[in-house]
């Protein structure tokens, strides 16, 4: 059992709980995750272990592991950090990013809106992680990249668990345009505005736990 492989595990299992093939309150049955990687559960275990301490996975003494749910608080806590972050973000950007920095945005955002056009719900939230997290890598701060990965990753359960089928993606439009005029304060308040409309999307009521076919989920 190659470590690679354990990274390959956890990949995969991250990306069906922020793609929202495994939902919140999912139970991660050990015996069934490793019958489906066809590994040992000592990987599987160093896995769930990994996702736990990136809040993604809950582990319940006695019952197990379990998608996380967080509760209507913890999601307004996570877009409440989230908004500290990306708005002061978008000003360090406007103050030092250079404009041919700027393209790979400027592709995403075509790719977001195709996605949304095709009704491709799940490819338009992918792209827009990809659009968040790219910004976060230009602001050239490694904290503001490493906590908003672990933030959007847990925001991606929250859309799962509470979210609707609203797209916001034009906001990234006048946000890359004020990027480039660097208007730091307009960017900012596009950010924040941006933020809050998603969070005041979200119907808080809660969902029953799924049934789960891990073969299904995970065939390659």
């Amino acid at each position: 059992m190659t470590k690679g492989k354990e990274r390959e595990i956890y990949r995969d299992i991250k990306l069906a709980i922020t793609q929202h093939k495994l939902l919140p309150n999912s139970q991660l049955v050990e015996d069934a995750l490793a019958e489906a990687f066809e590994v040992s559960r000592t990987p599987i275990r160093n896995v769930l272990r990994r996702l736990e301490m990136e809040k993604l996975v809950t582990v319940i003494p006695y019952r197990g592991a379990f998608v996380s749910c967080p509760s209507v608080d913890e999601a307004r806590e996570v877009y409440e950090m989230r908004r500290v972050i990306e708005t002061s973000m978008v000003r360090k950007l406007c103050a030092t990013v250079k404009p041919e920095q700027l393209f790979p945005i400027e592709t995403l955002i075509r790719e977001e809106h195709q996605a949304s056009h095709e009704g491709d719900i799940v490819g338009a939230l992918d792209v827009t992680v990809d659009i968040h997290l790219k910004l976060a890598e230009l602001s050239d701060n490694y904290y503001y990249y490493h906590f908003l990965e672990e933030l959007i990753s847990l925001t991606s359960v929250i859309i799962a668990l509470y979210g609707t089928d609203q797209s916001f993606c034009h906001d990234h439009i006048d946000l890359l345009a004020a990027i480039q005029q660097q208007d730091g304060e307009q960017a900012a308040r596009i950010m924040t505005e941006h933020l809050w409309q998603i969070e005041r999307s979200l119907n808080f009521t809660e969902t029953a736990p799924n049934v789960l076919n891990f073969k299904e989920i995970f065939q390659k």
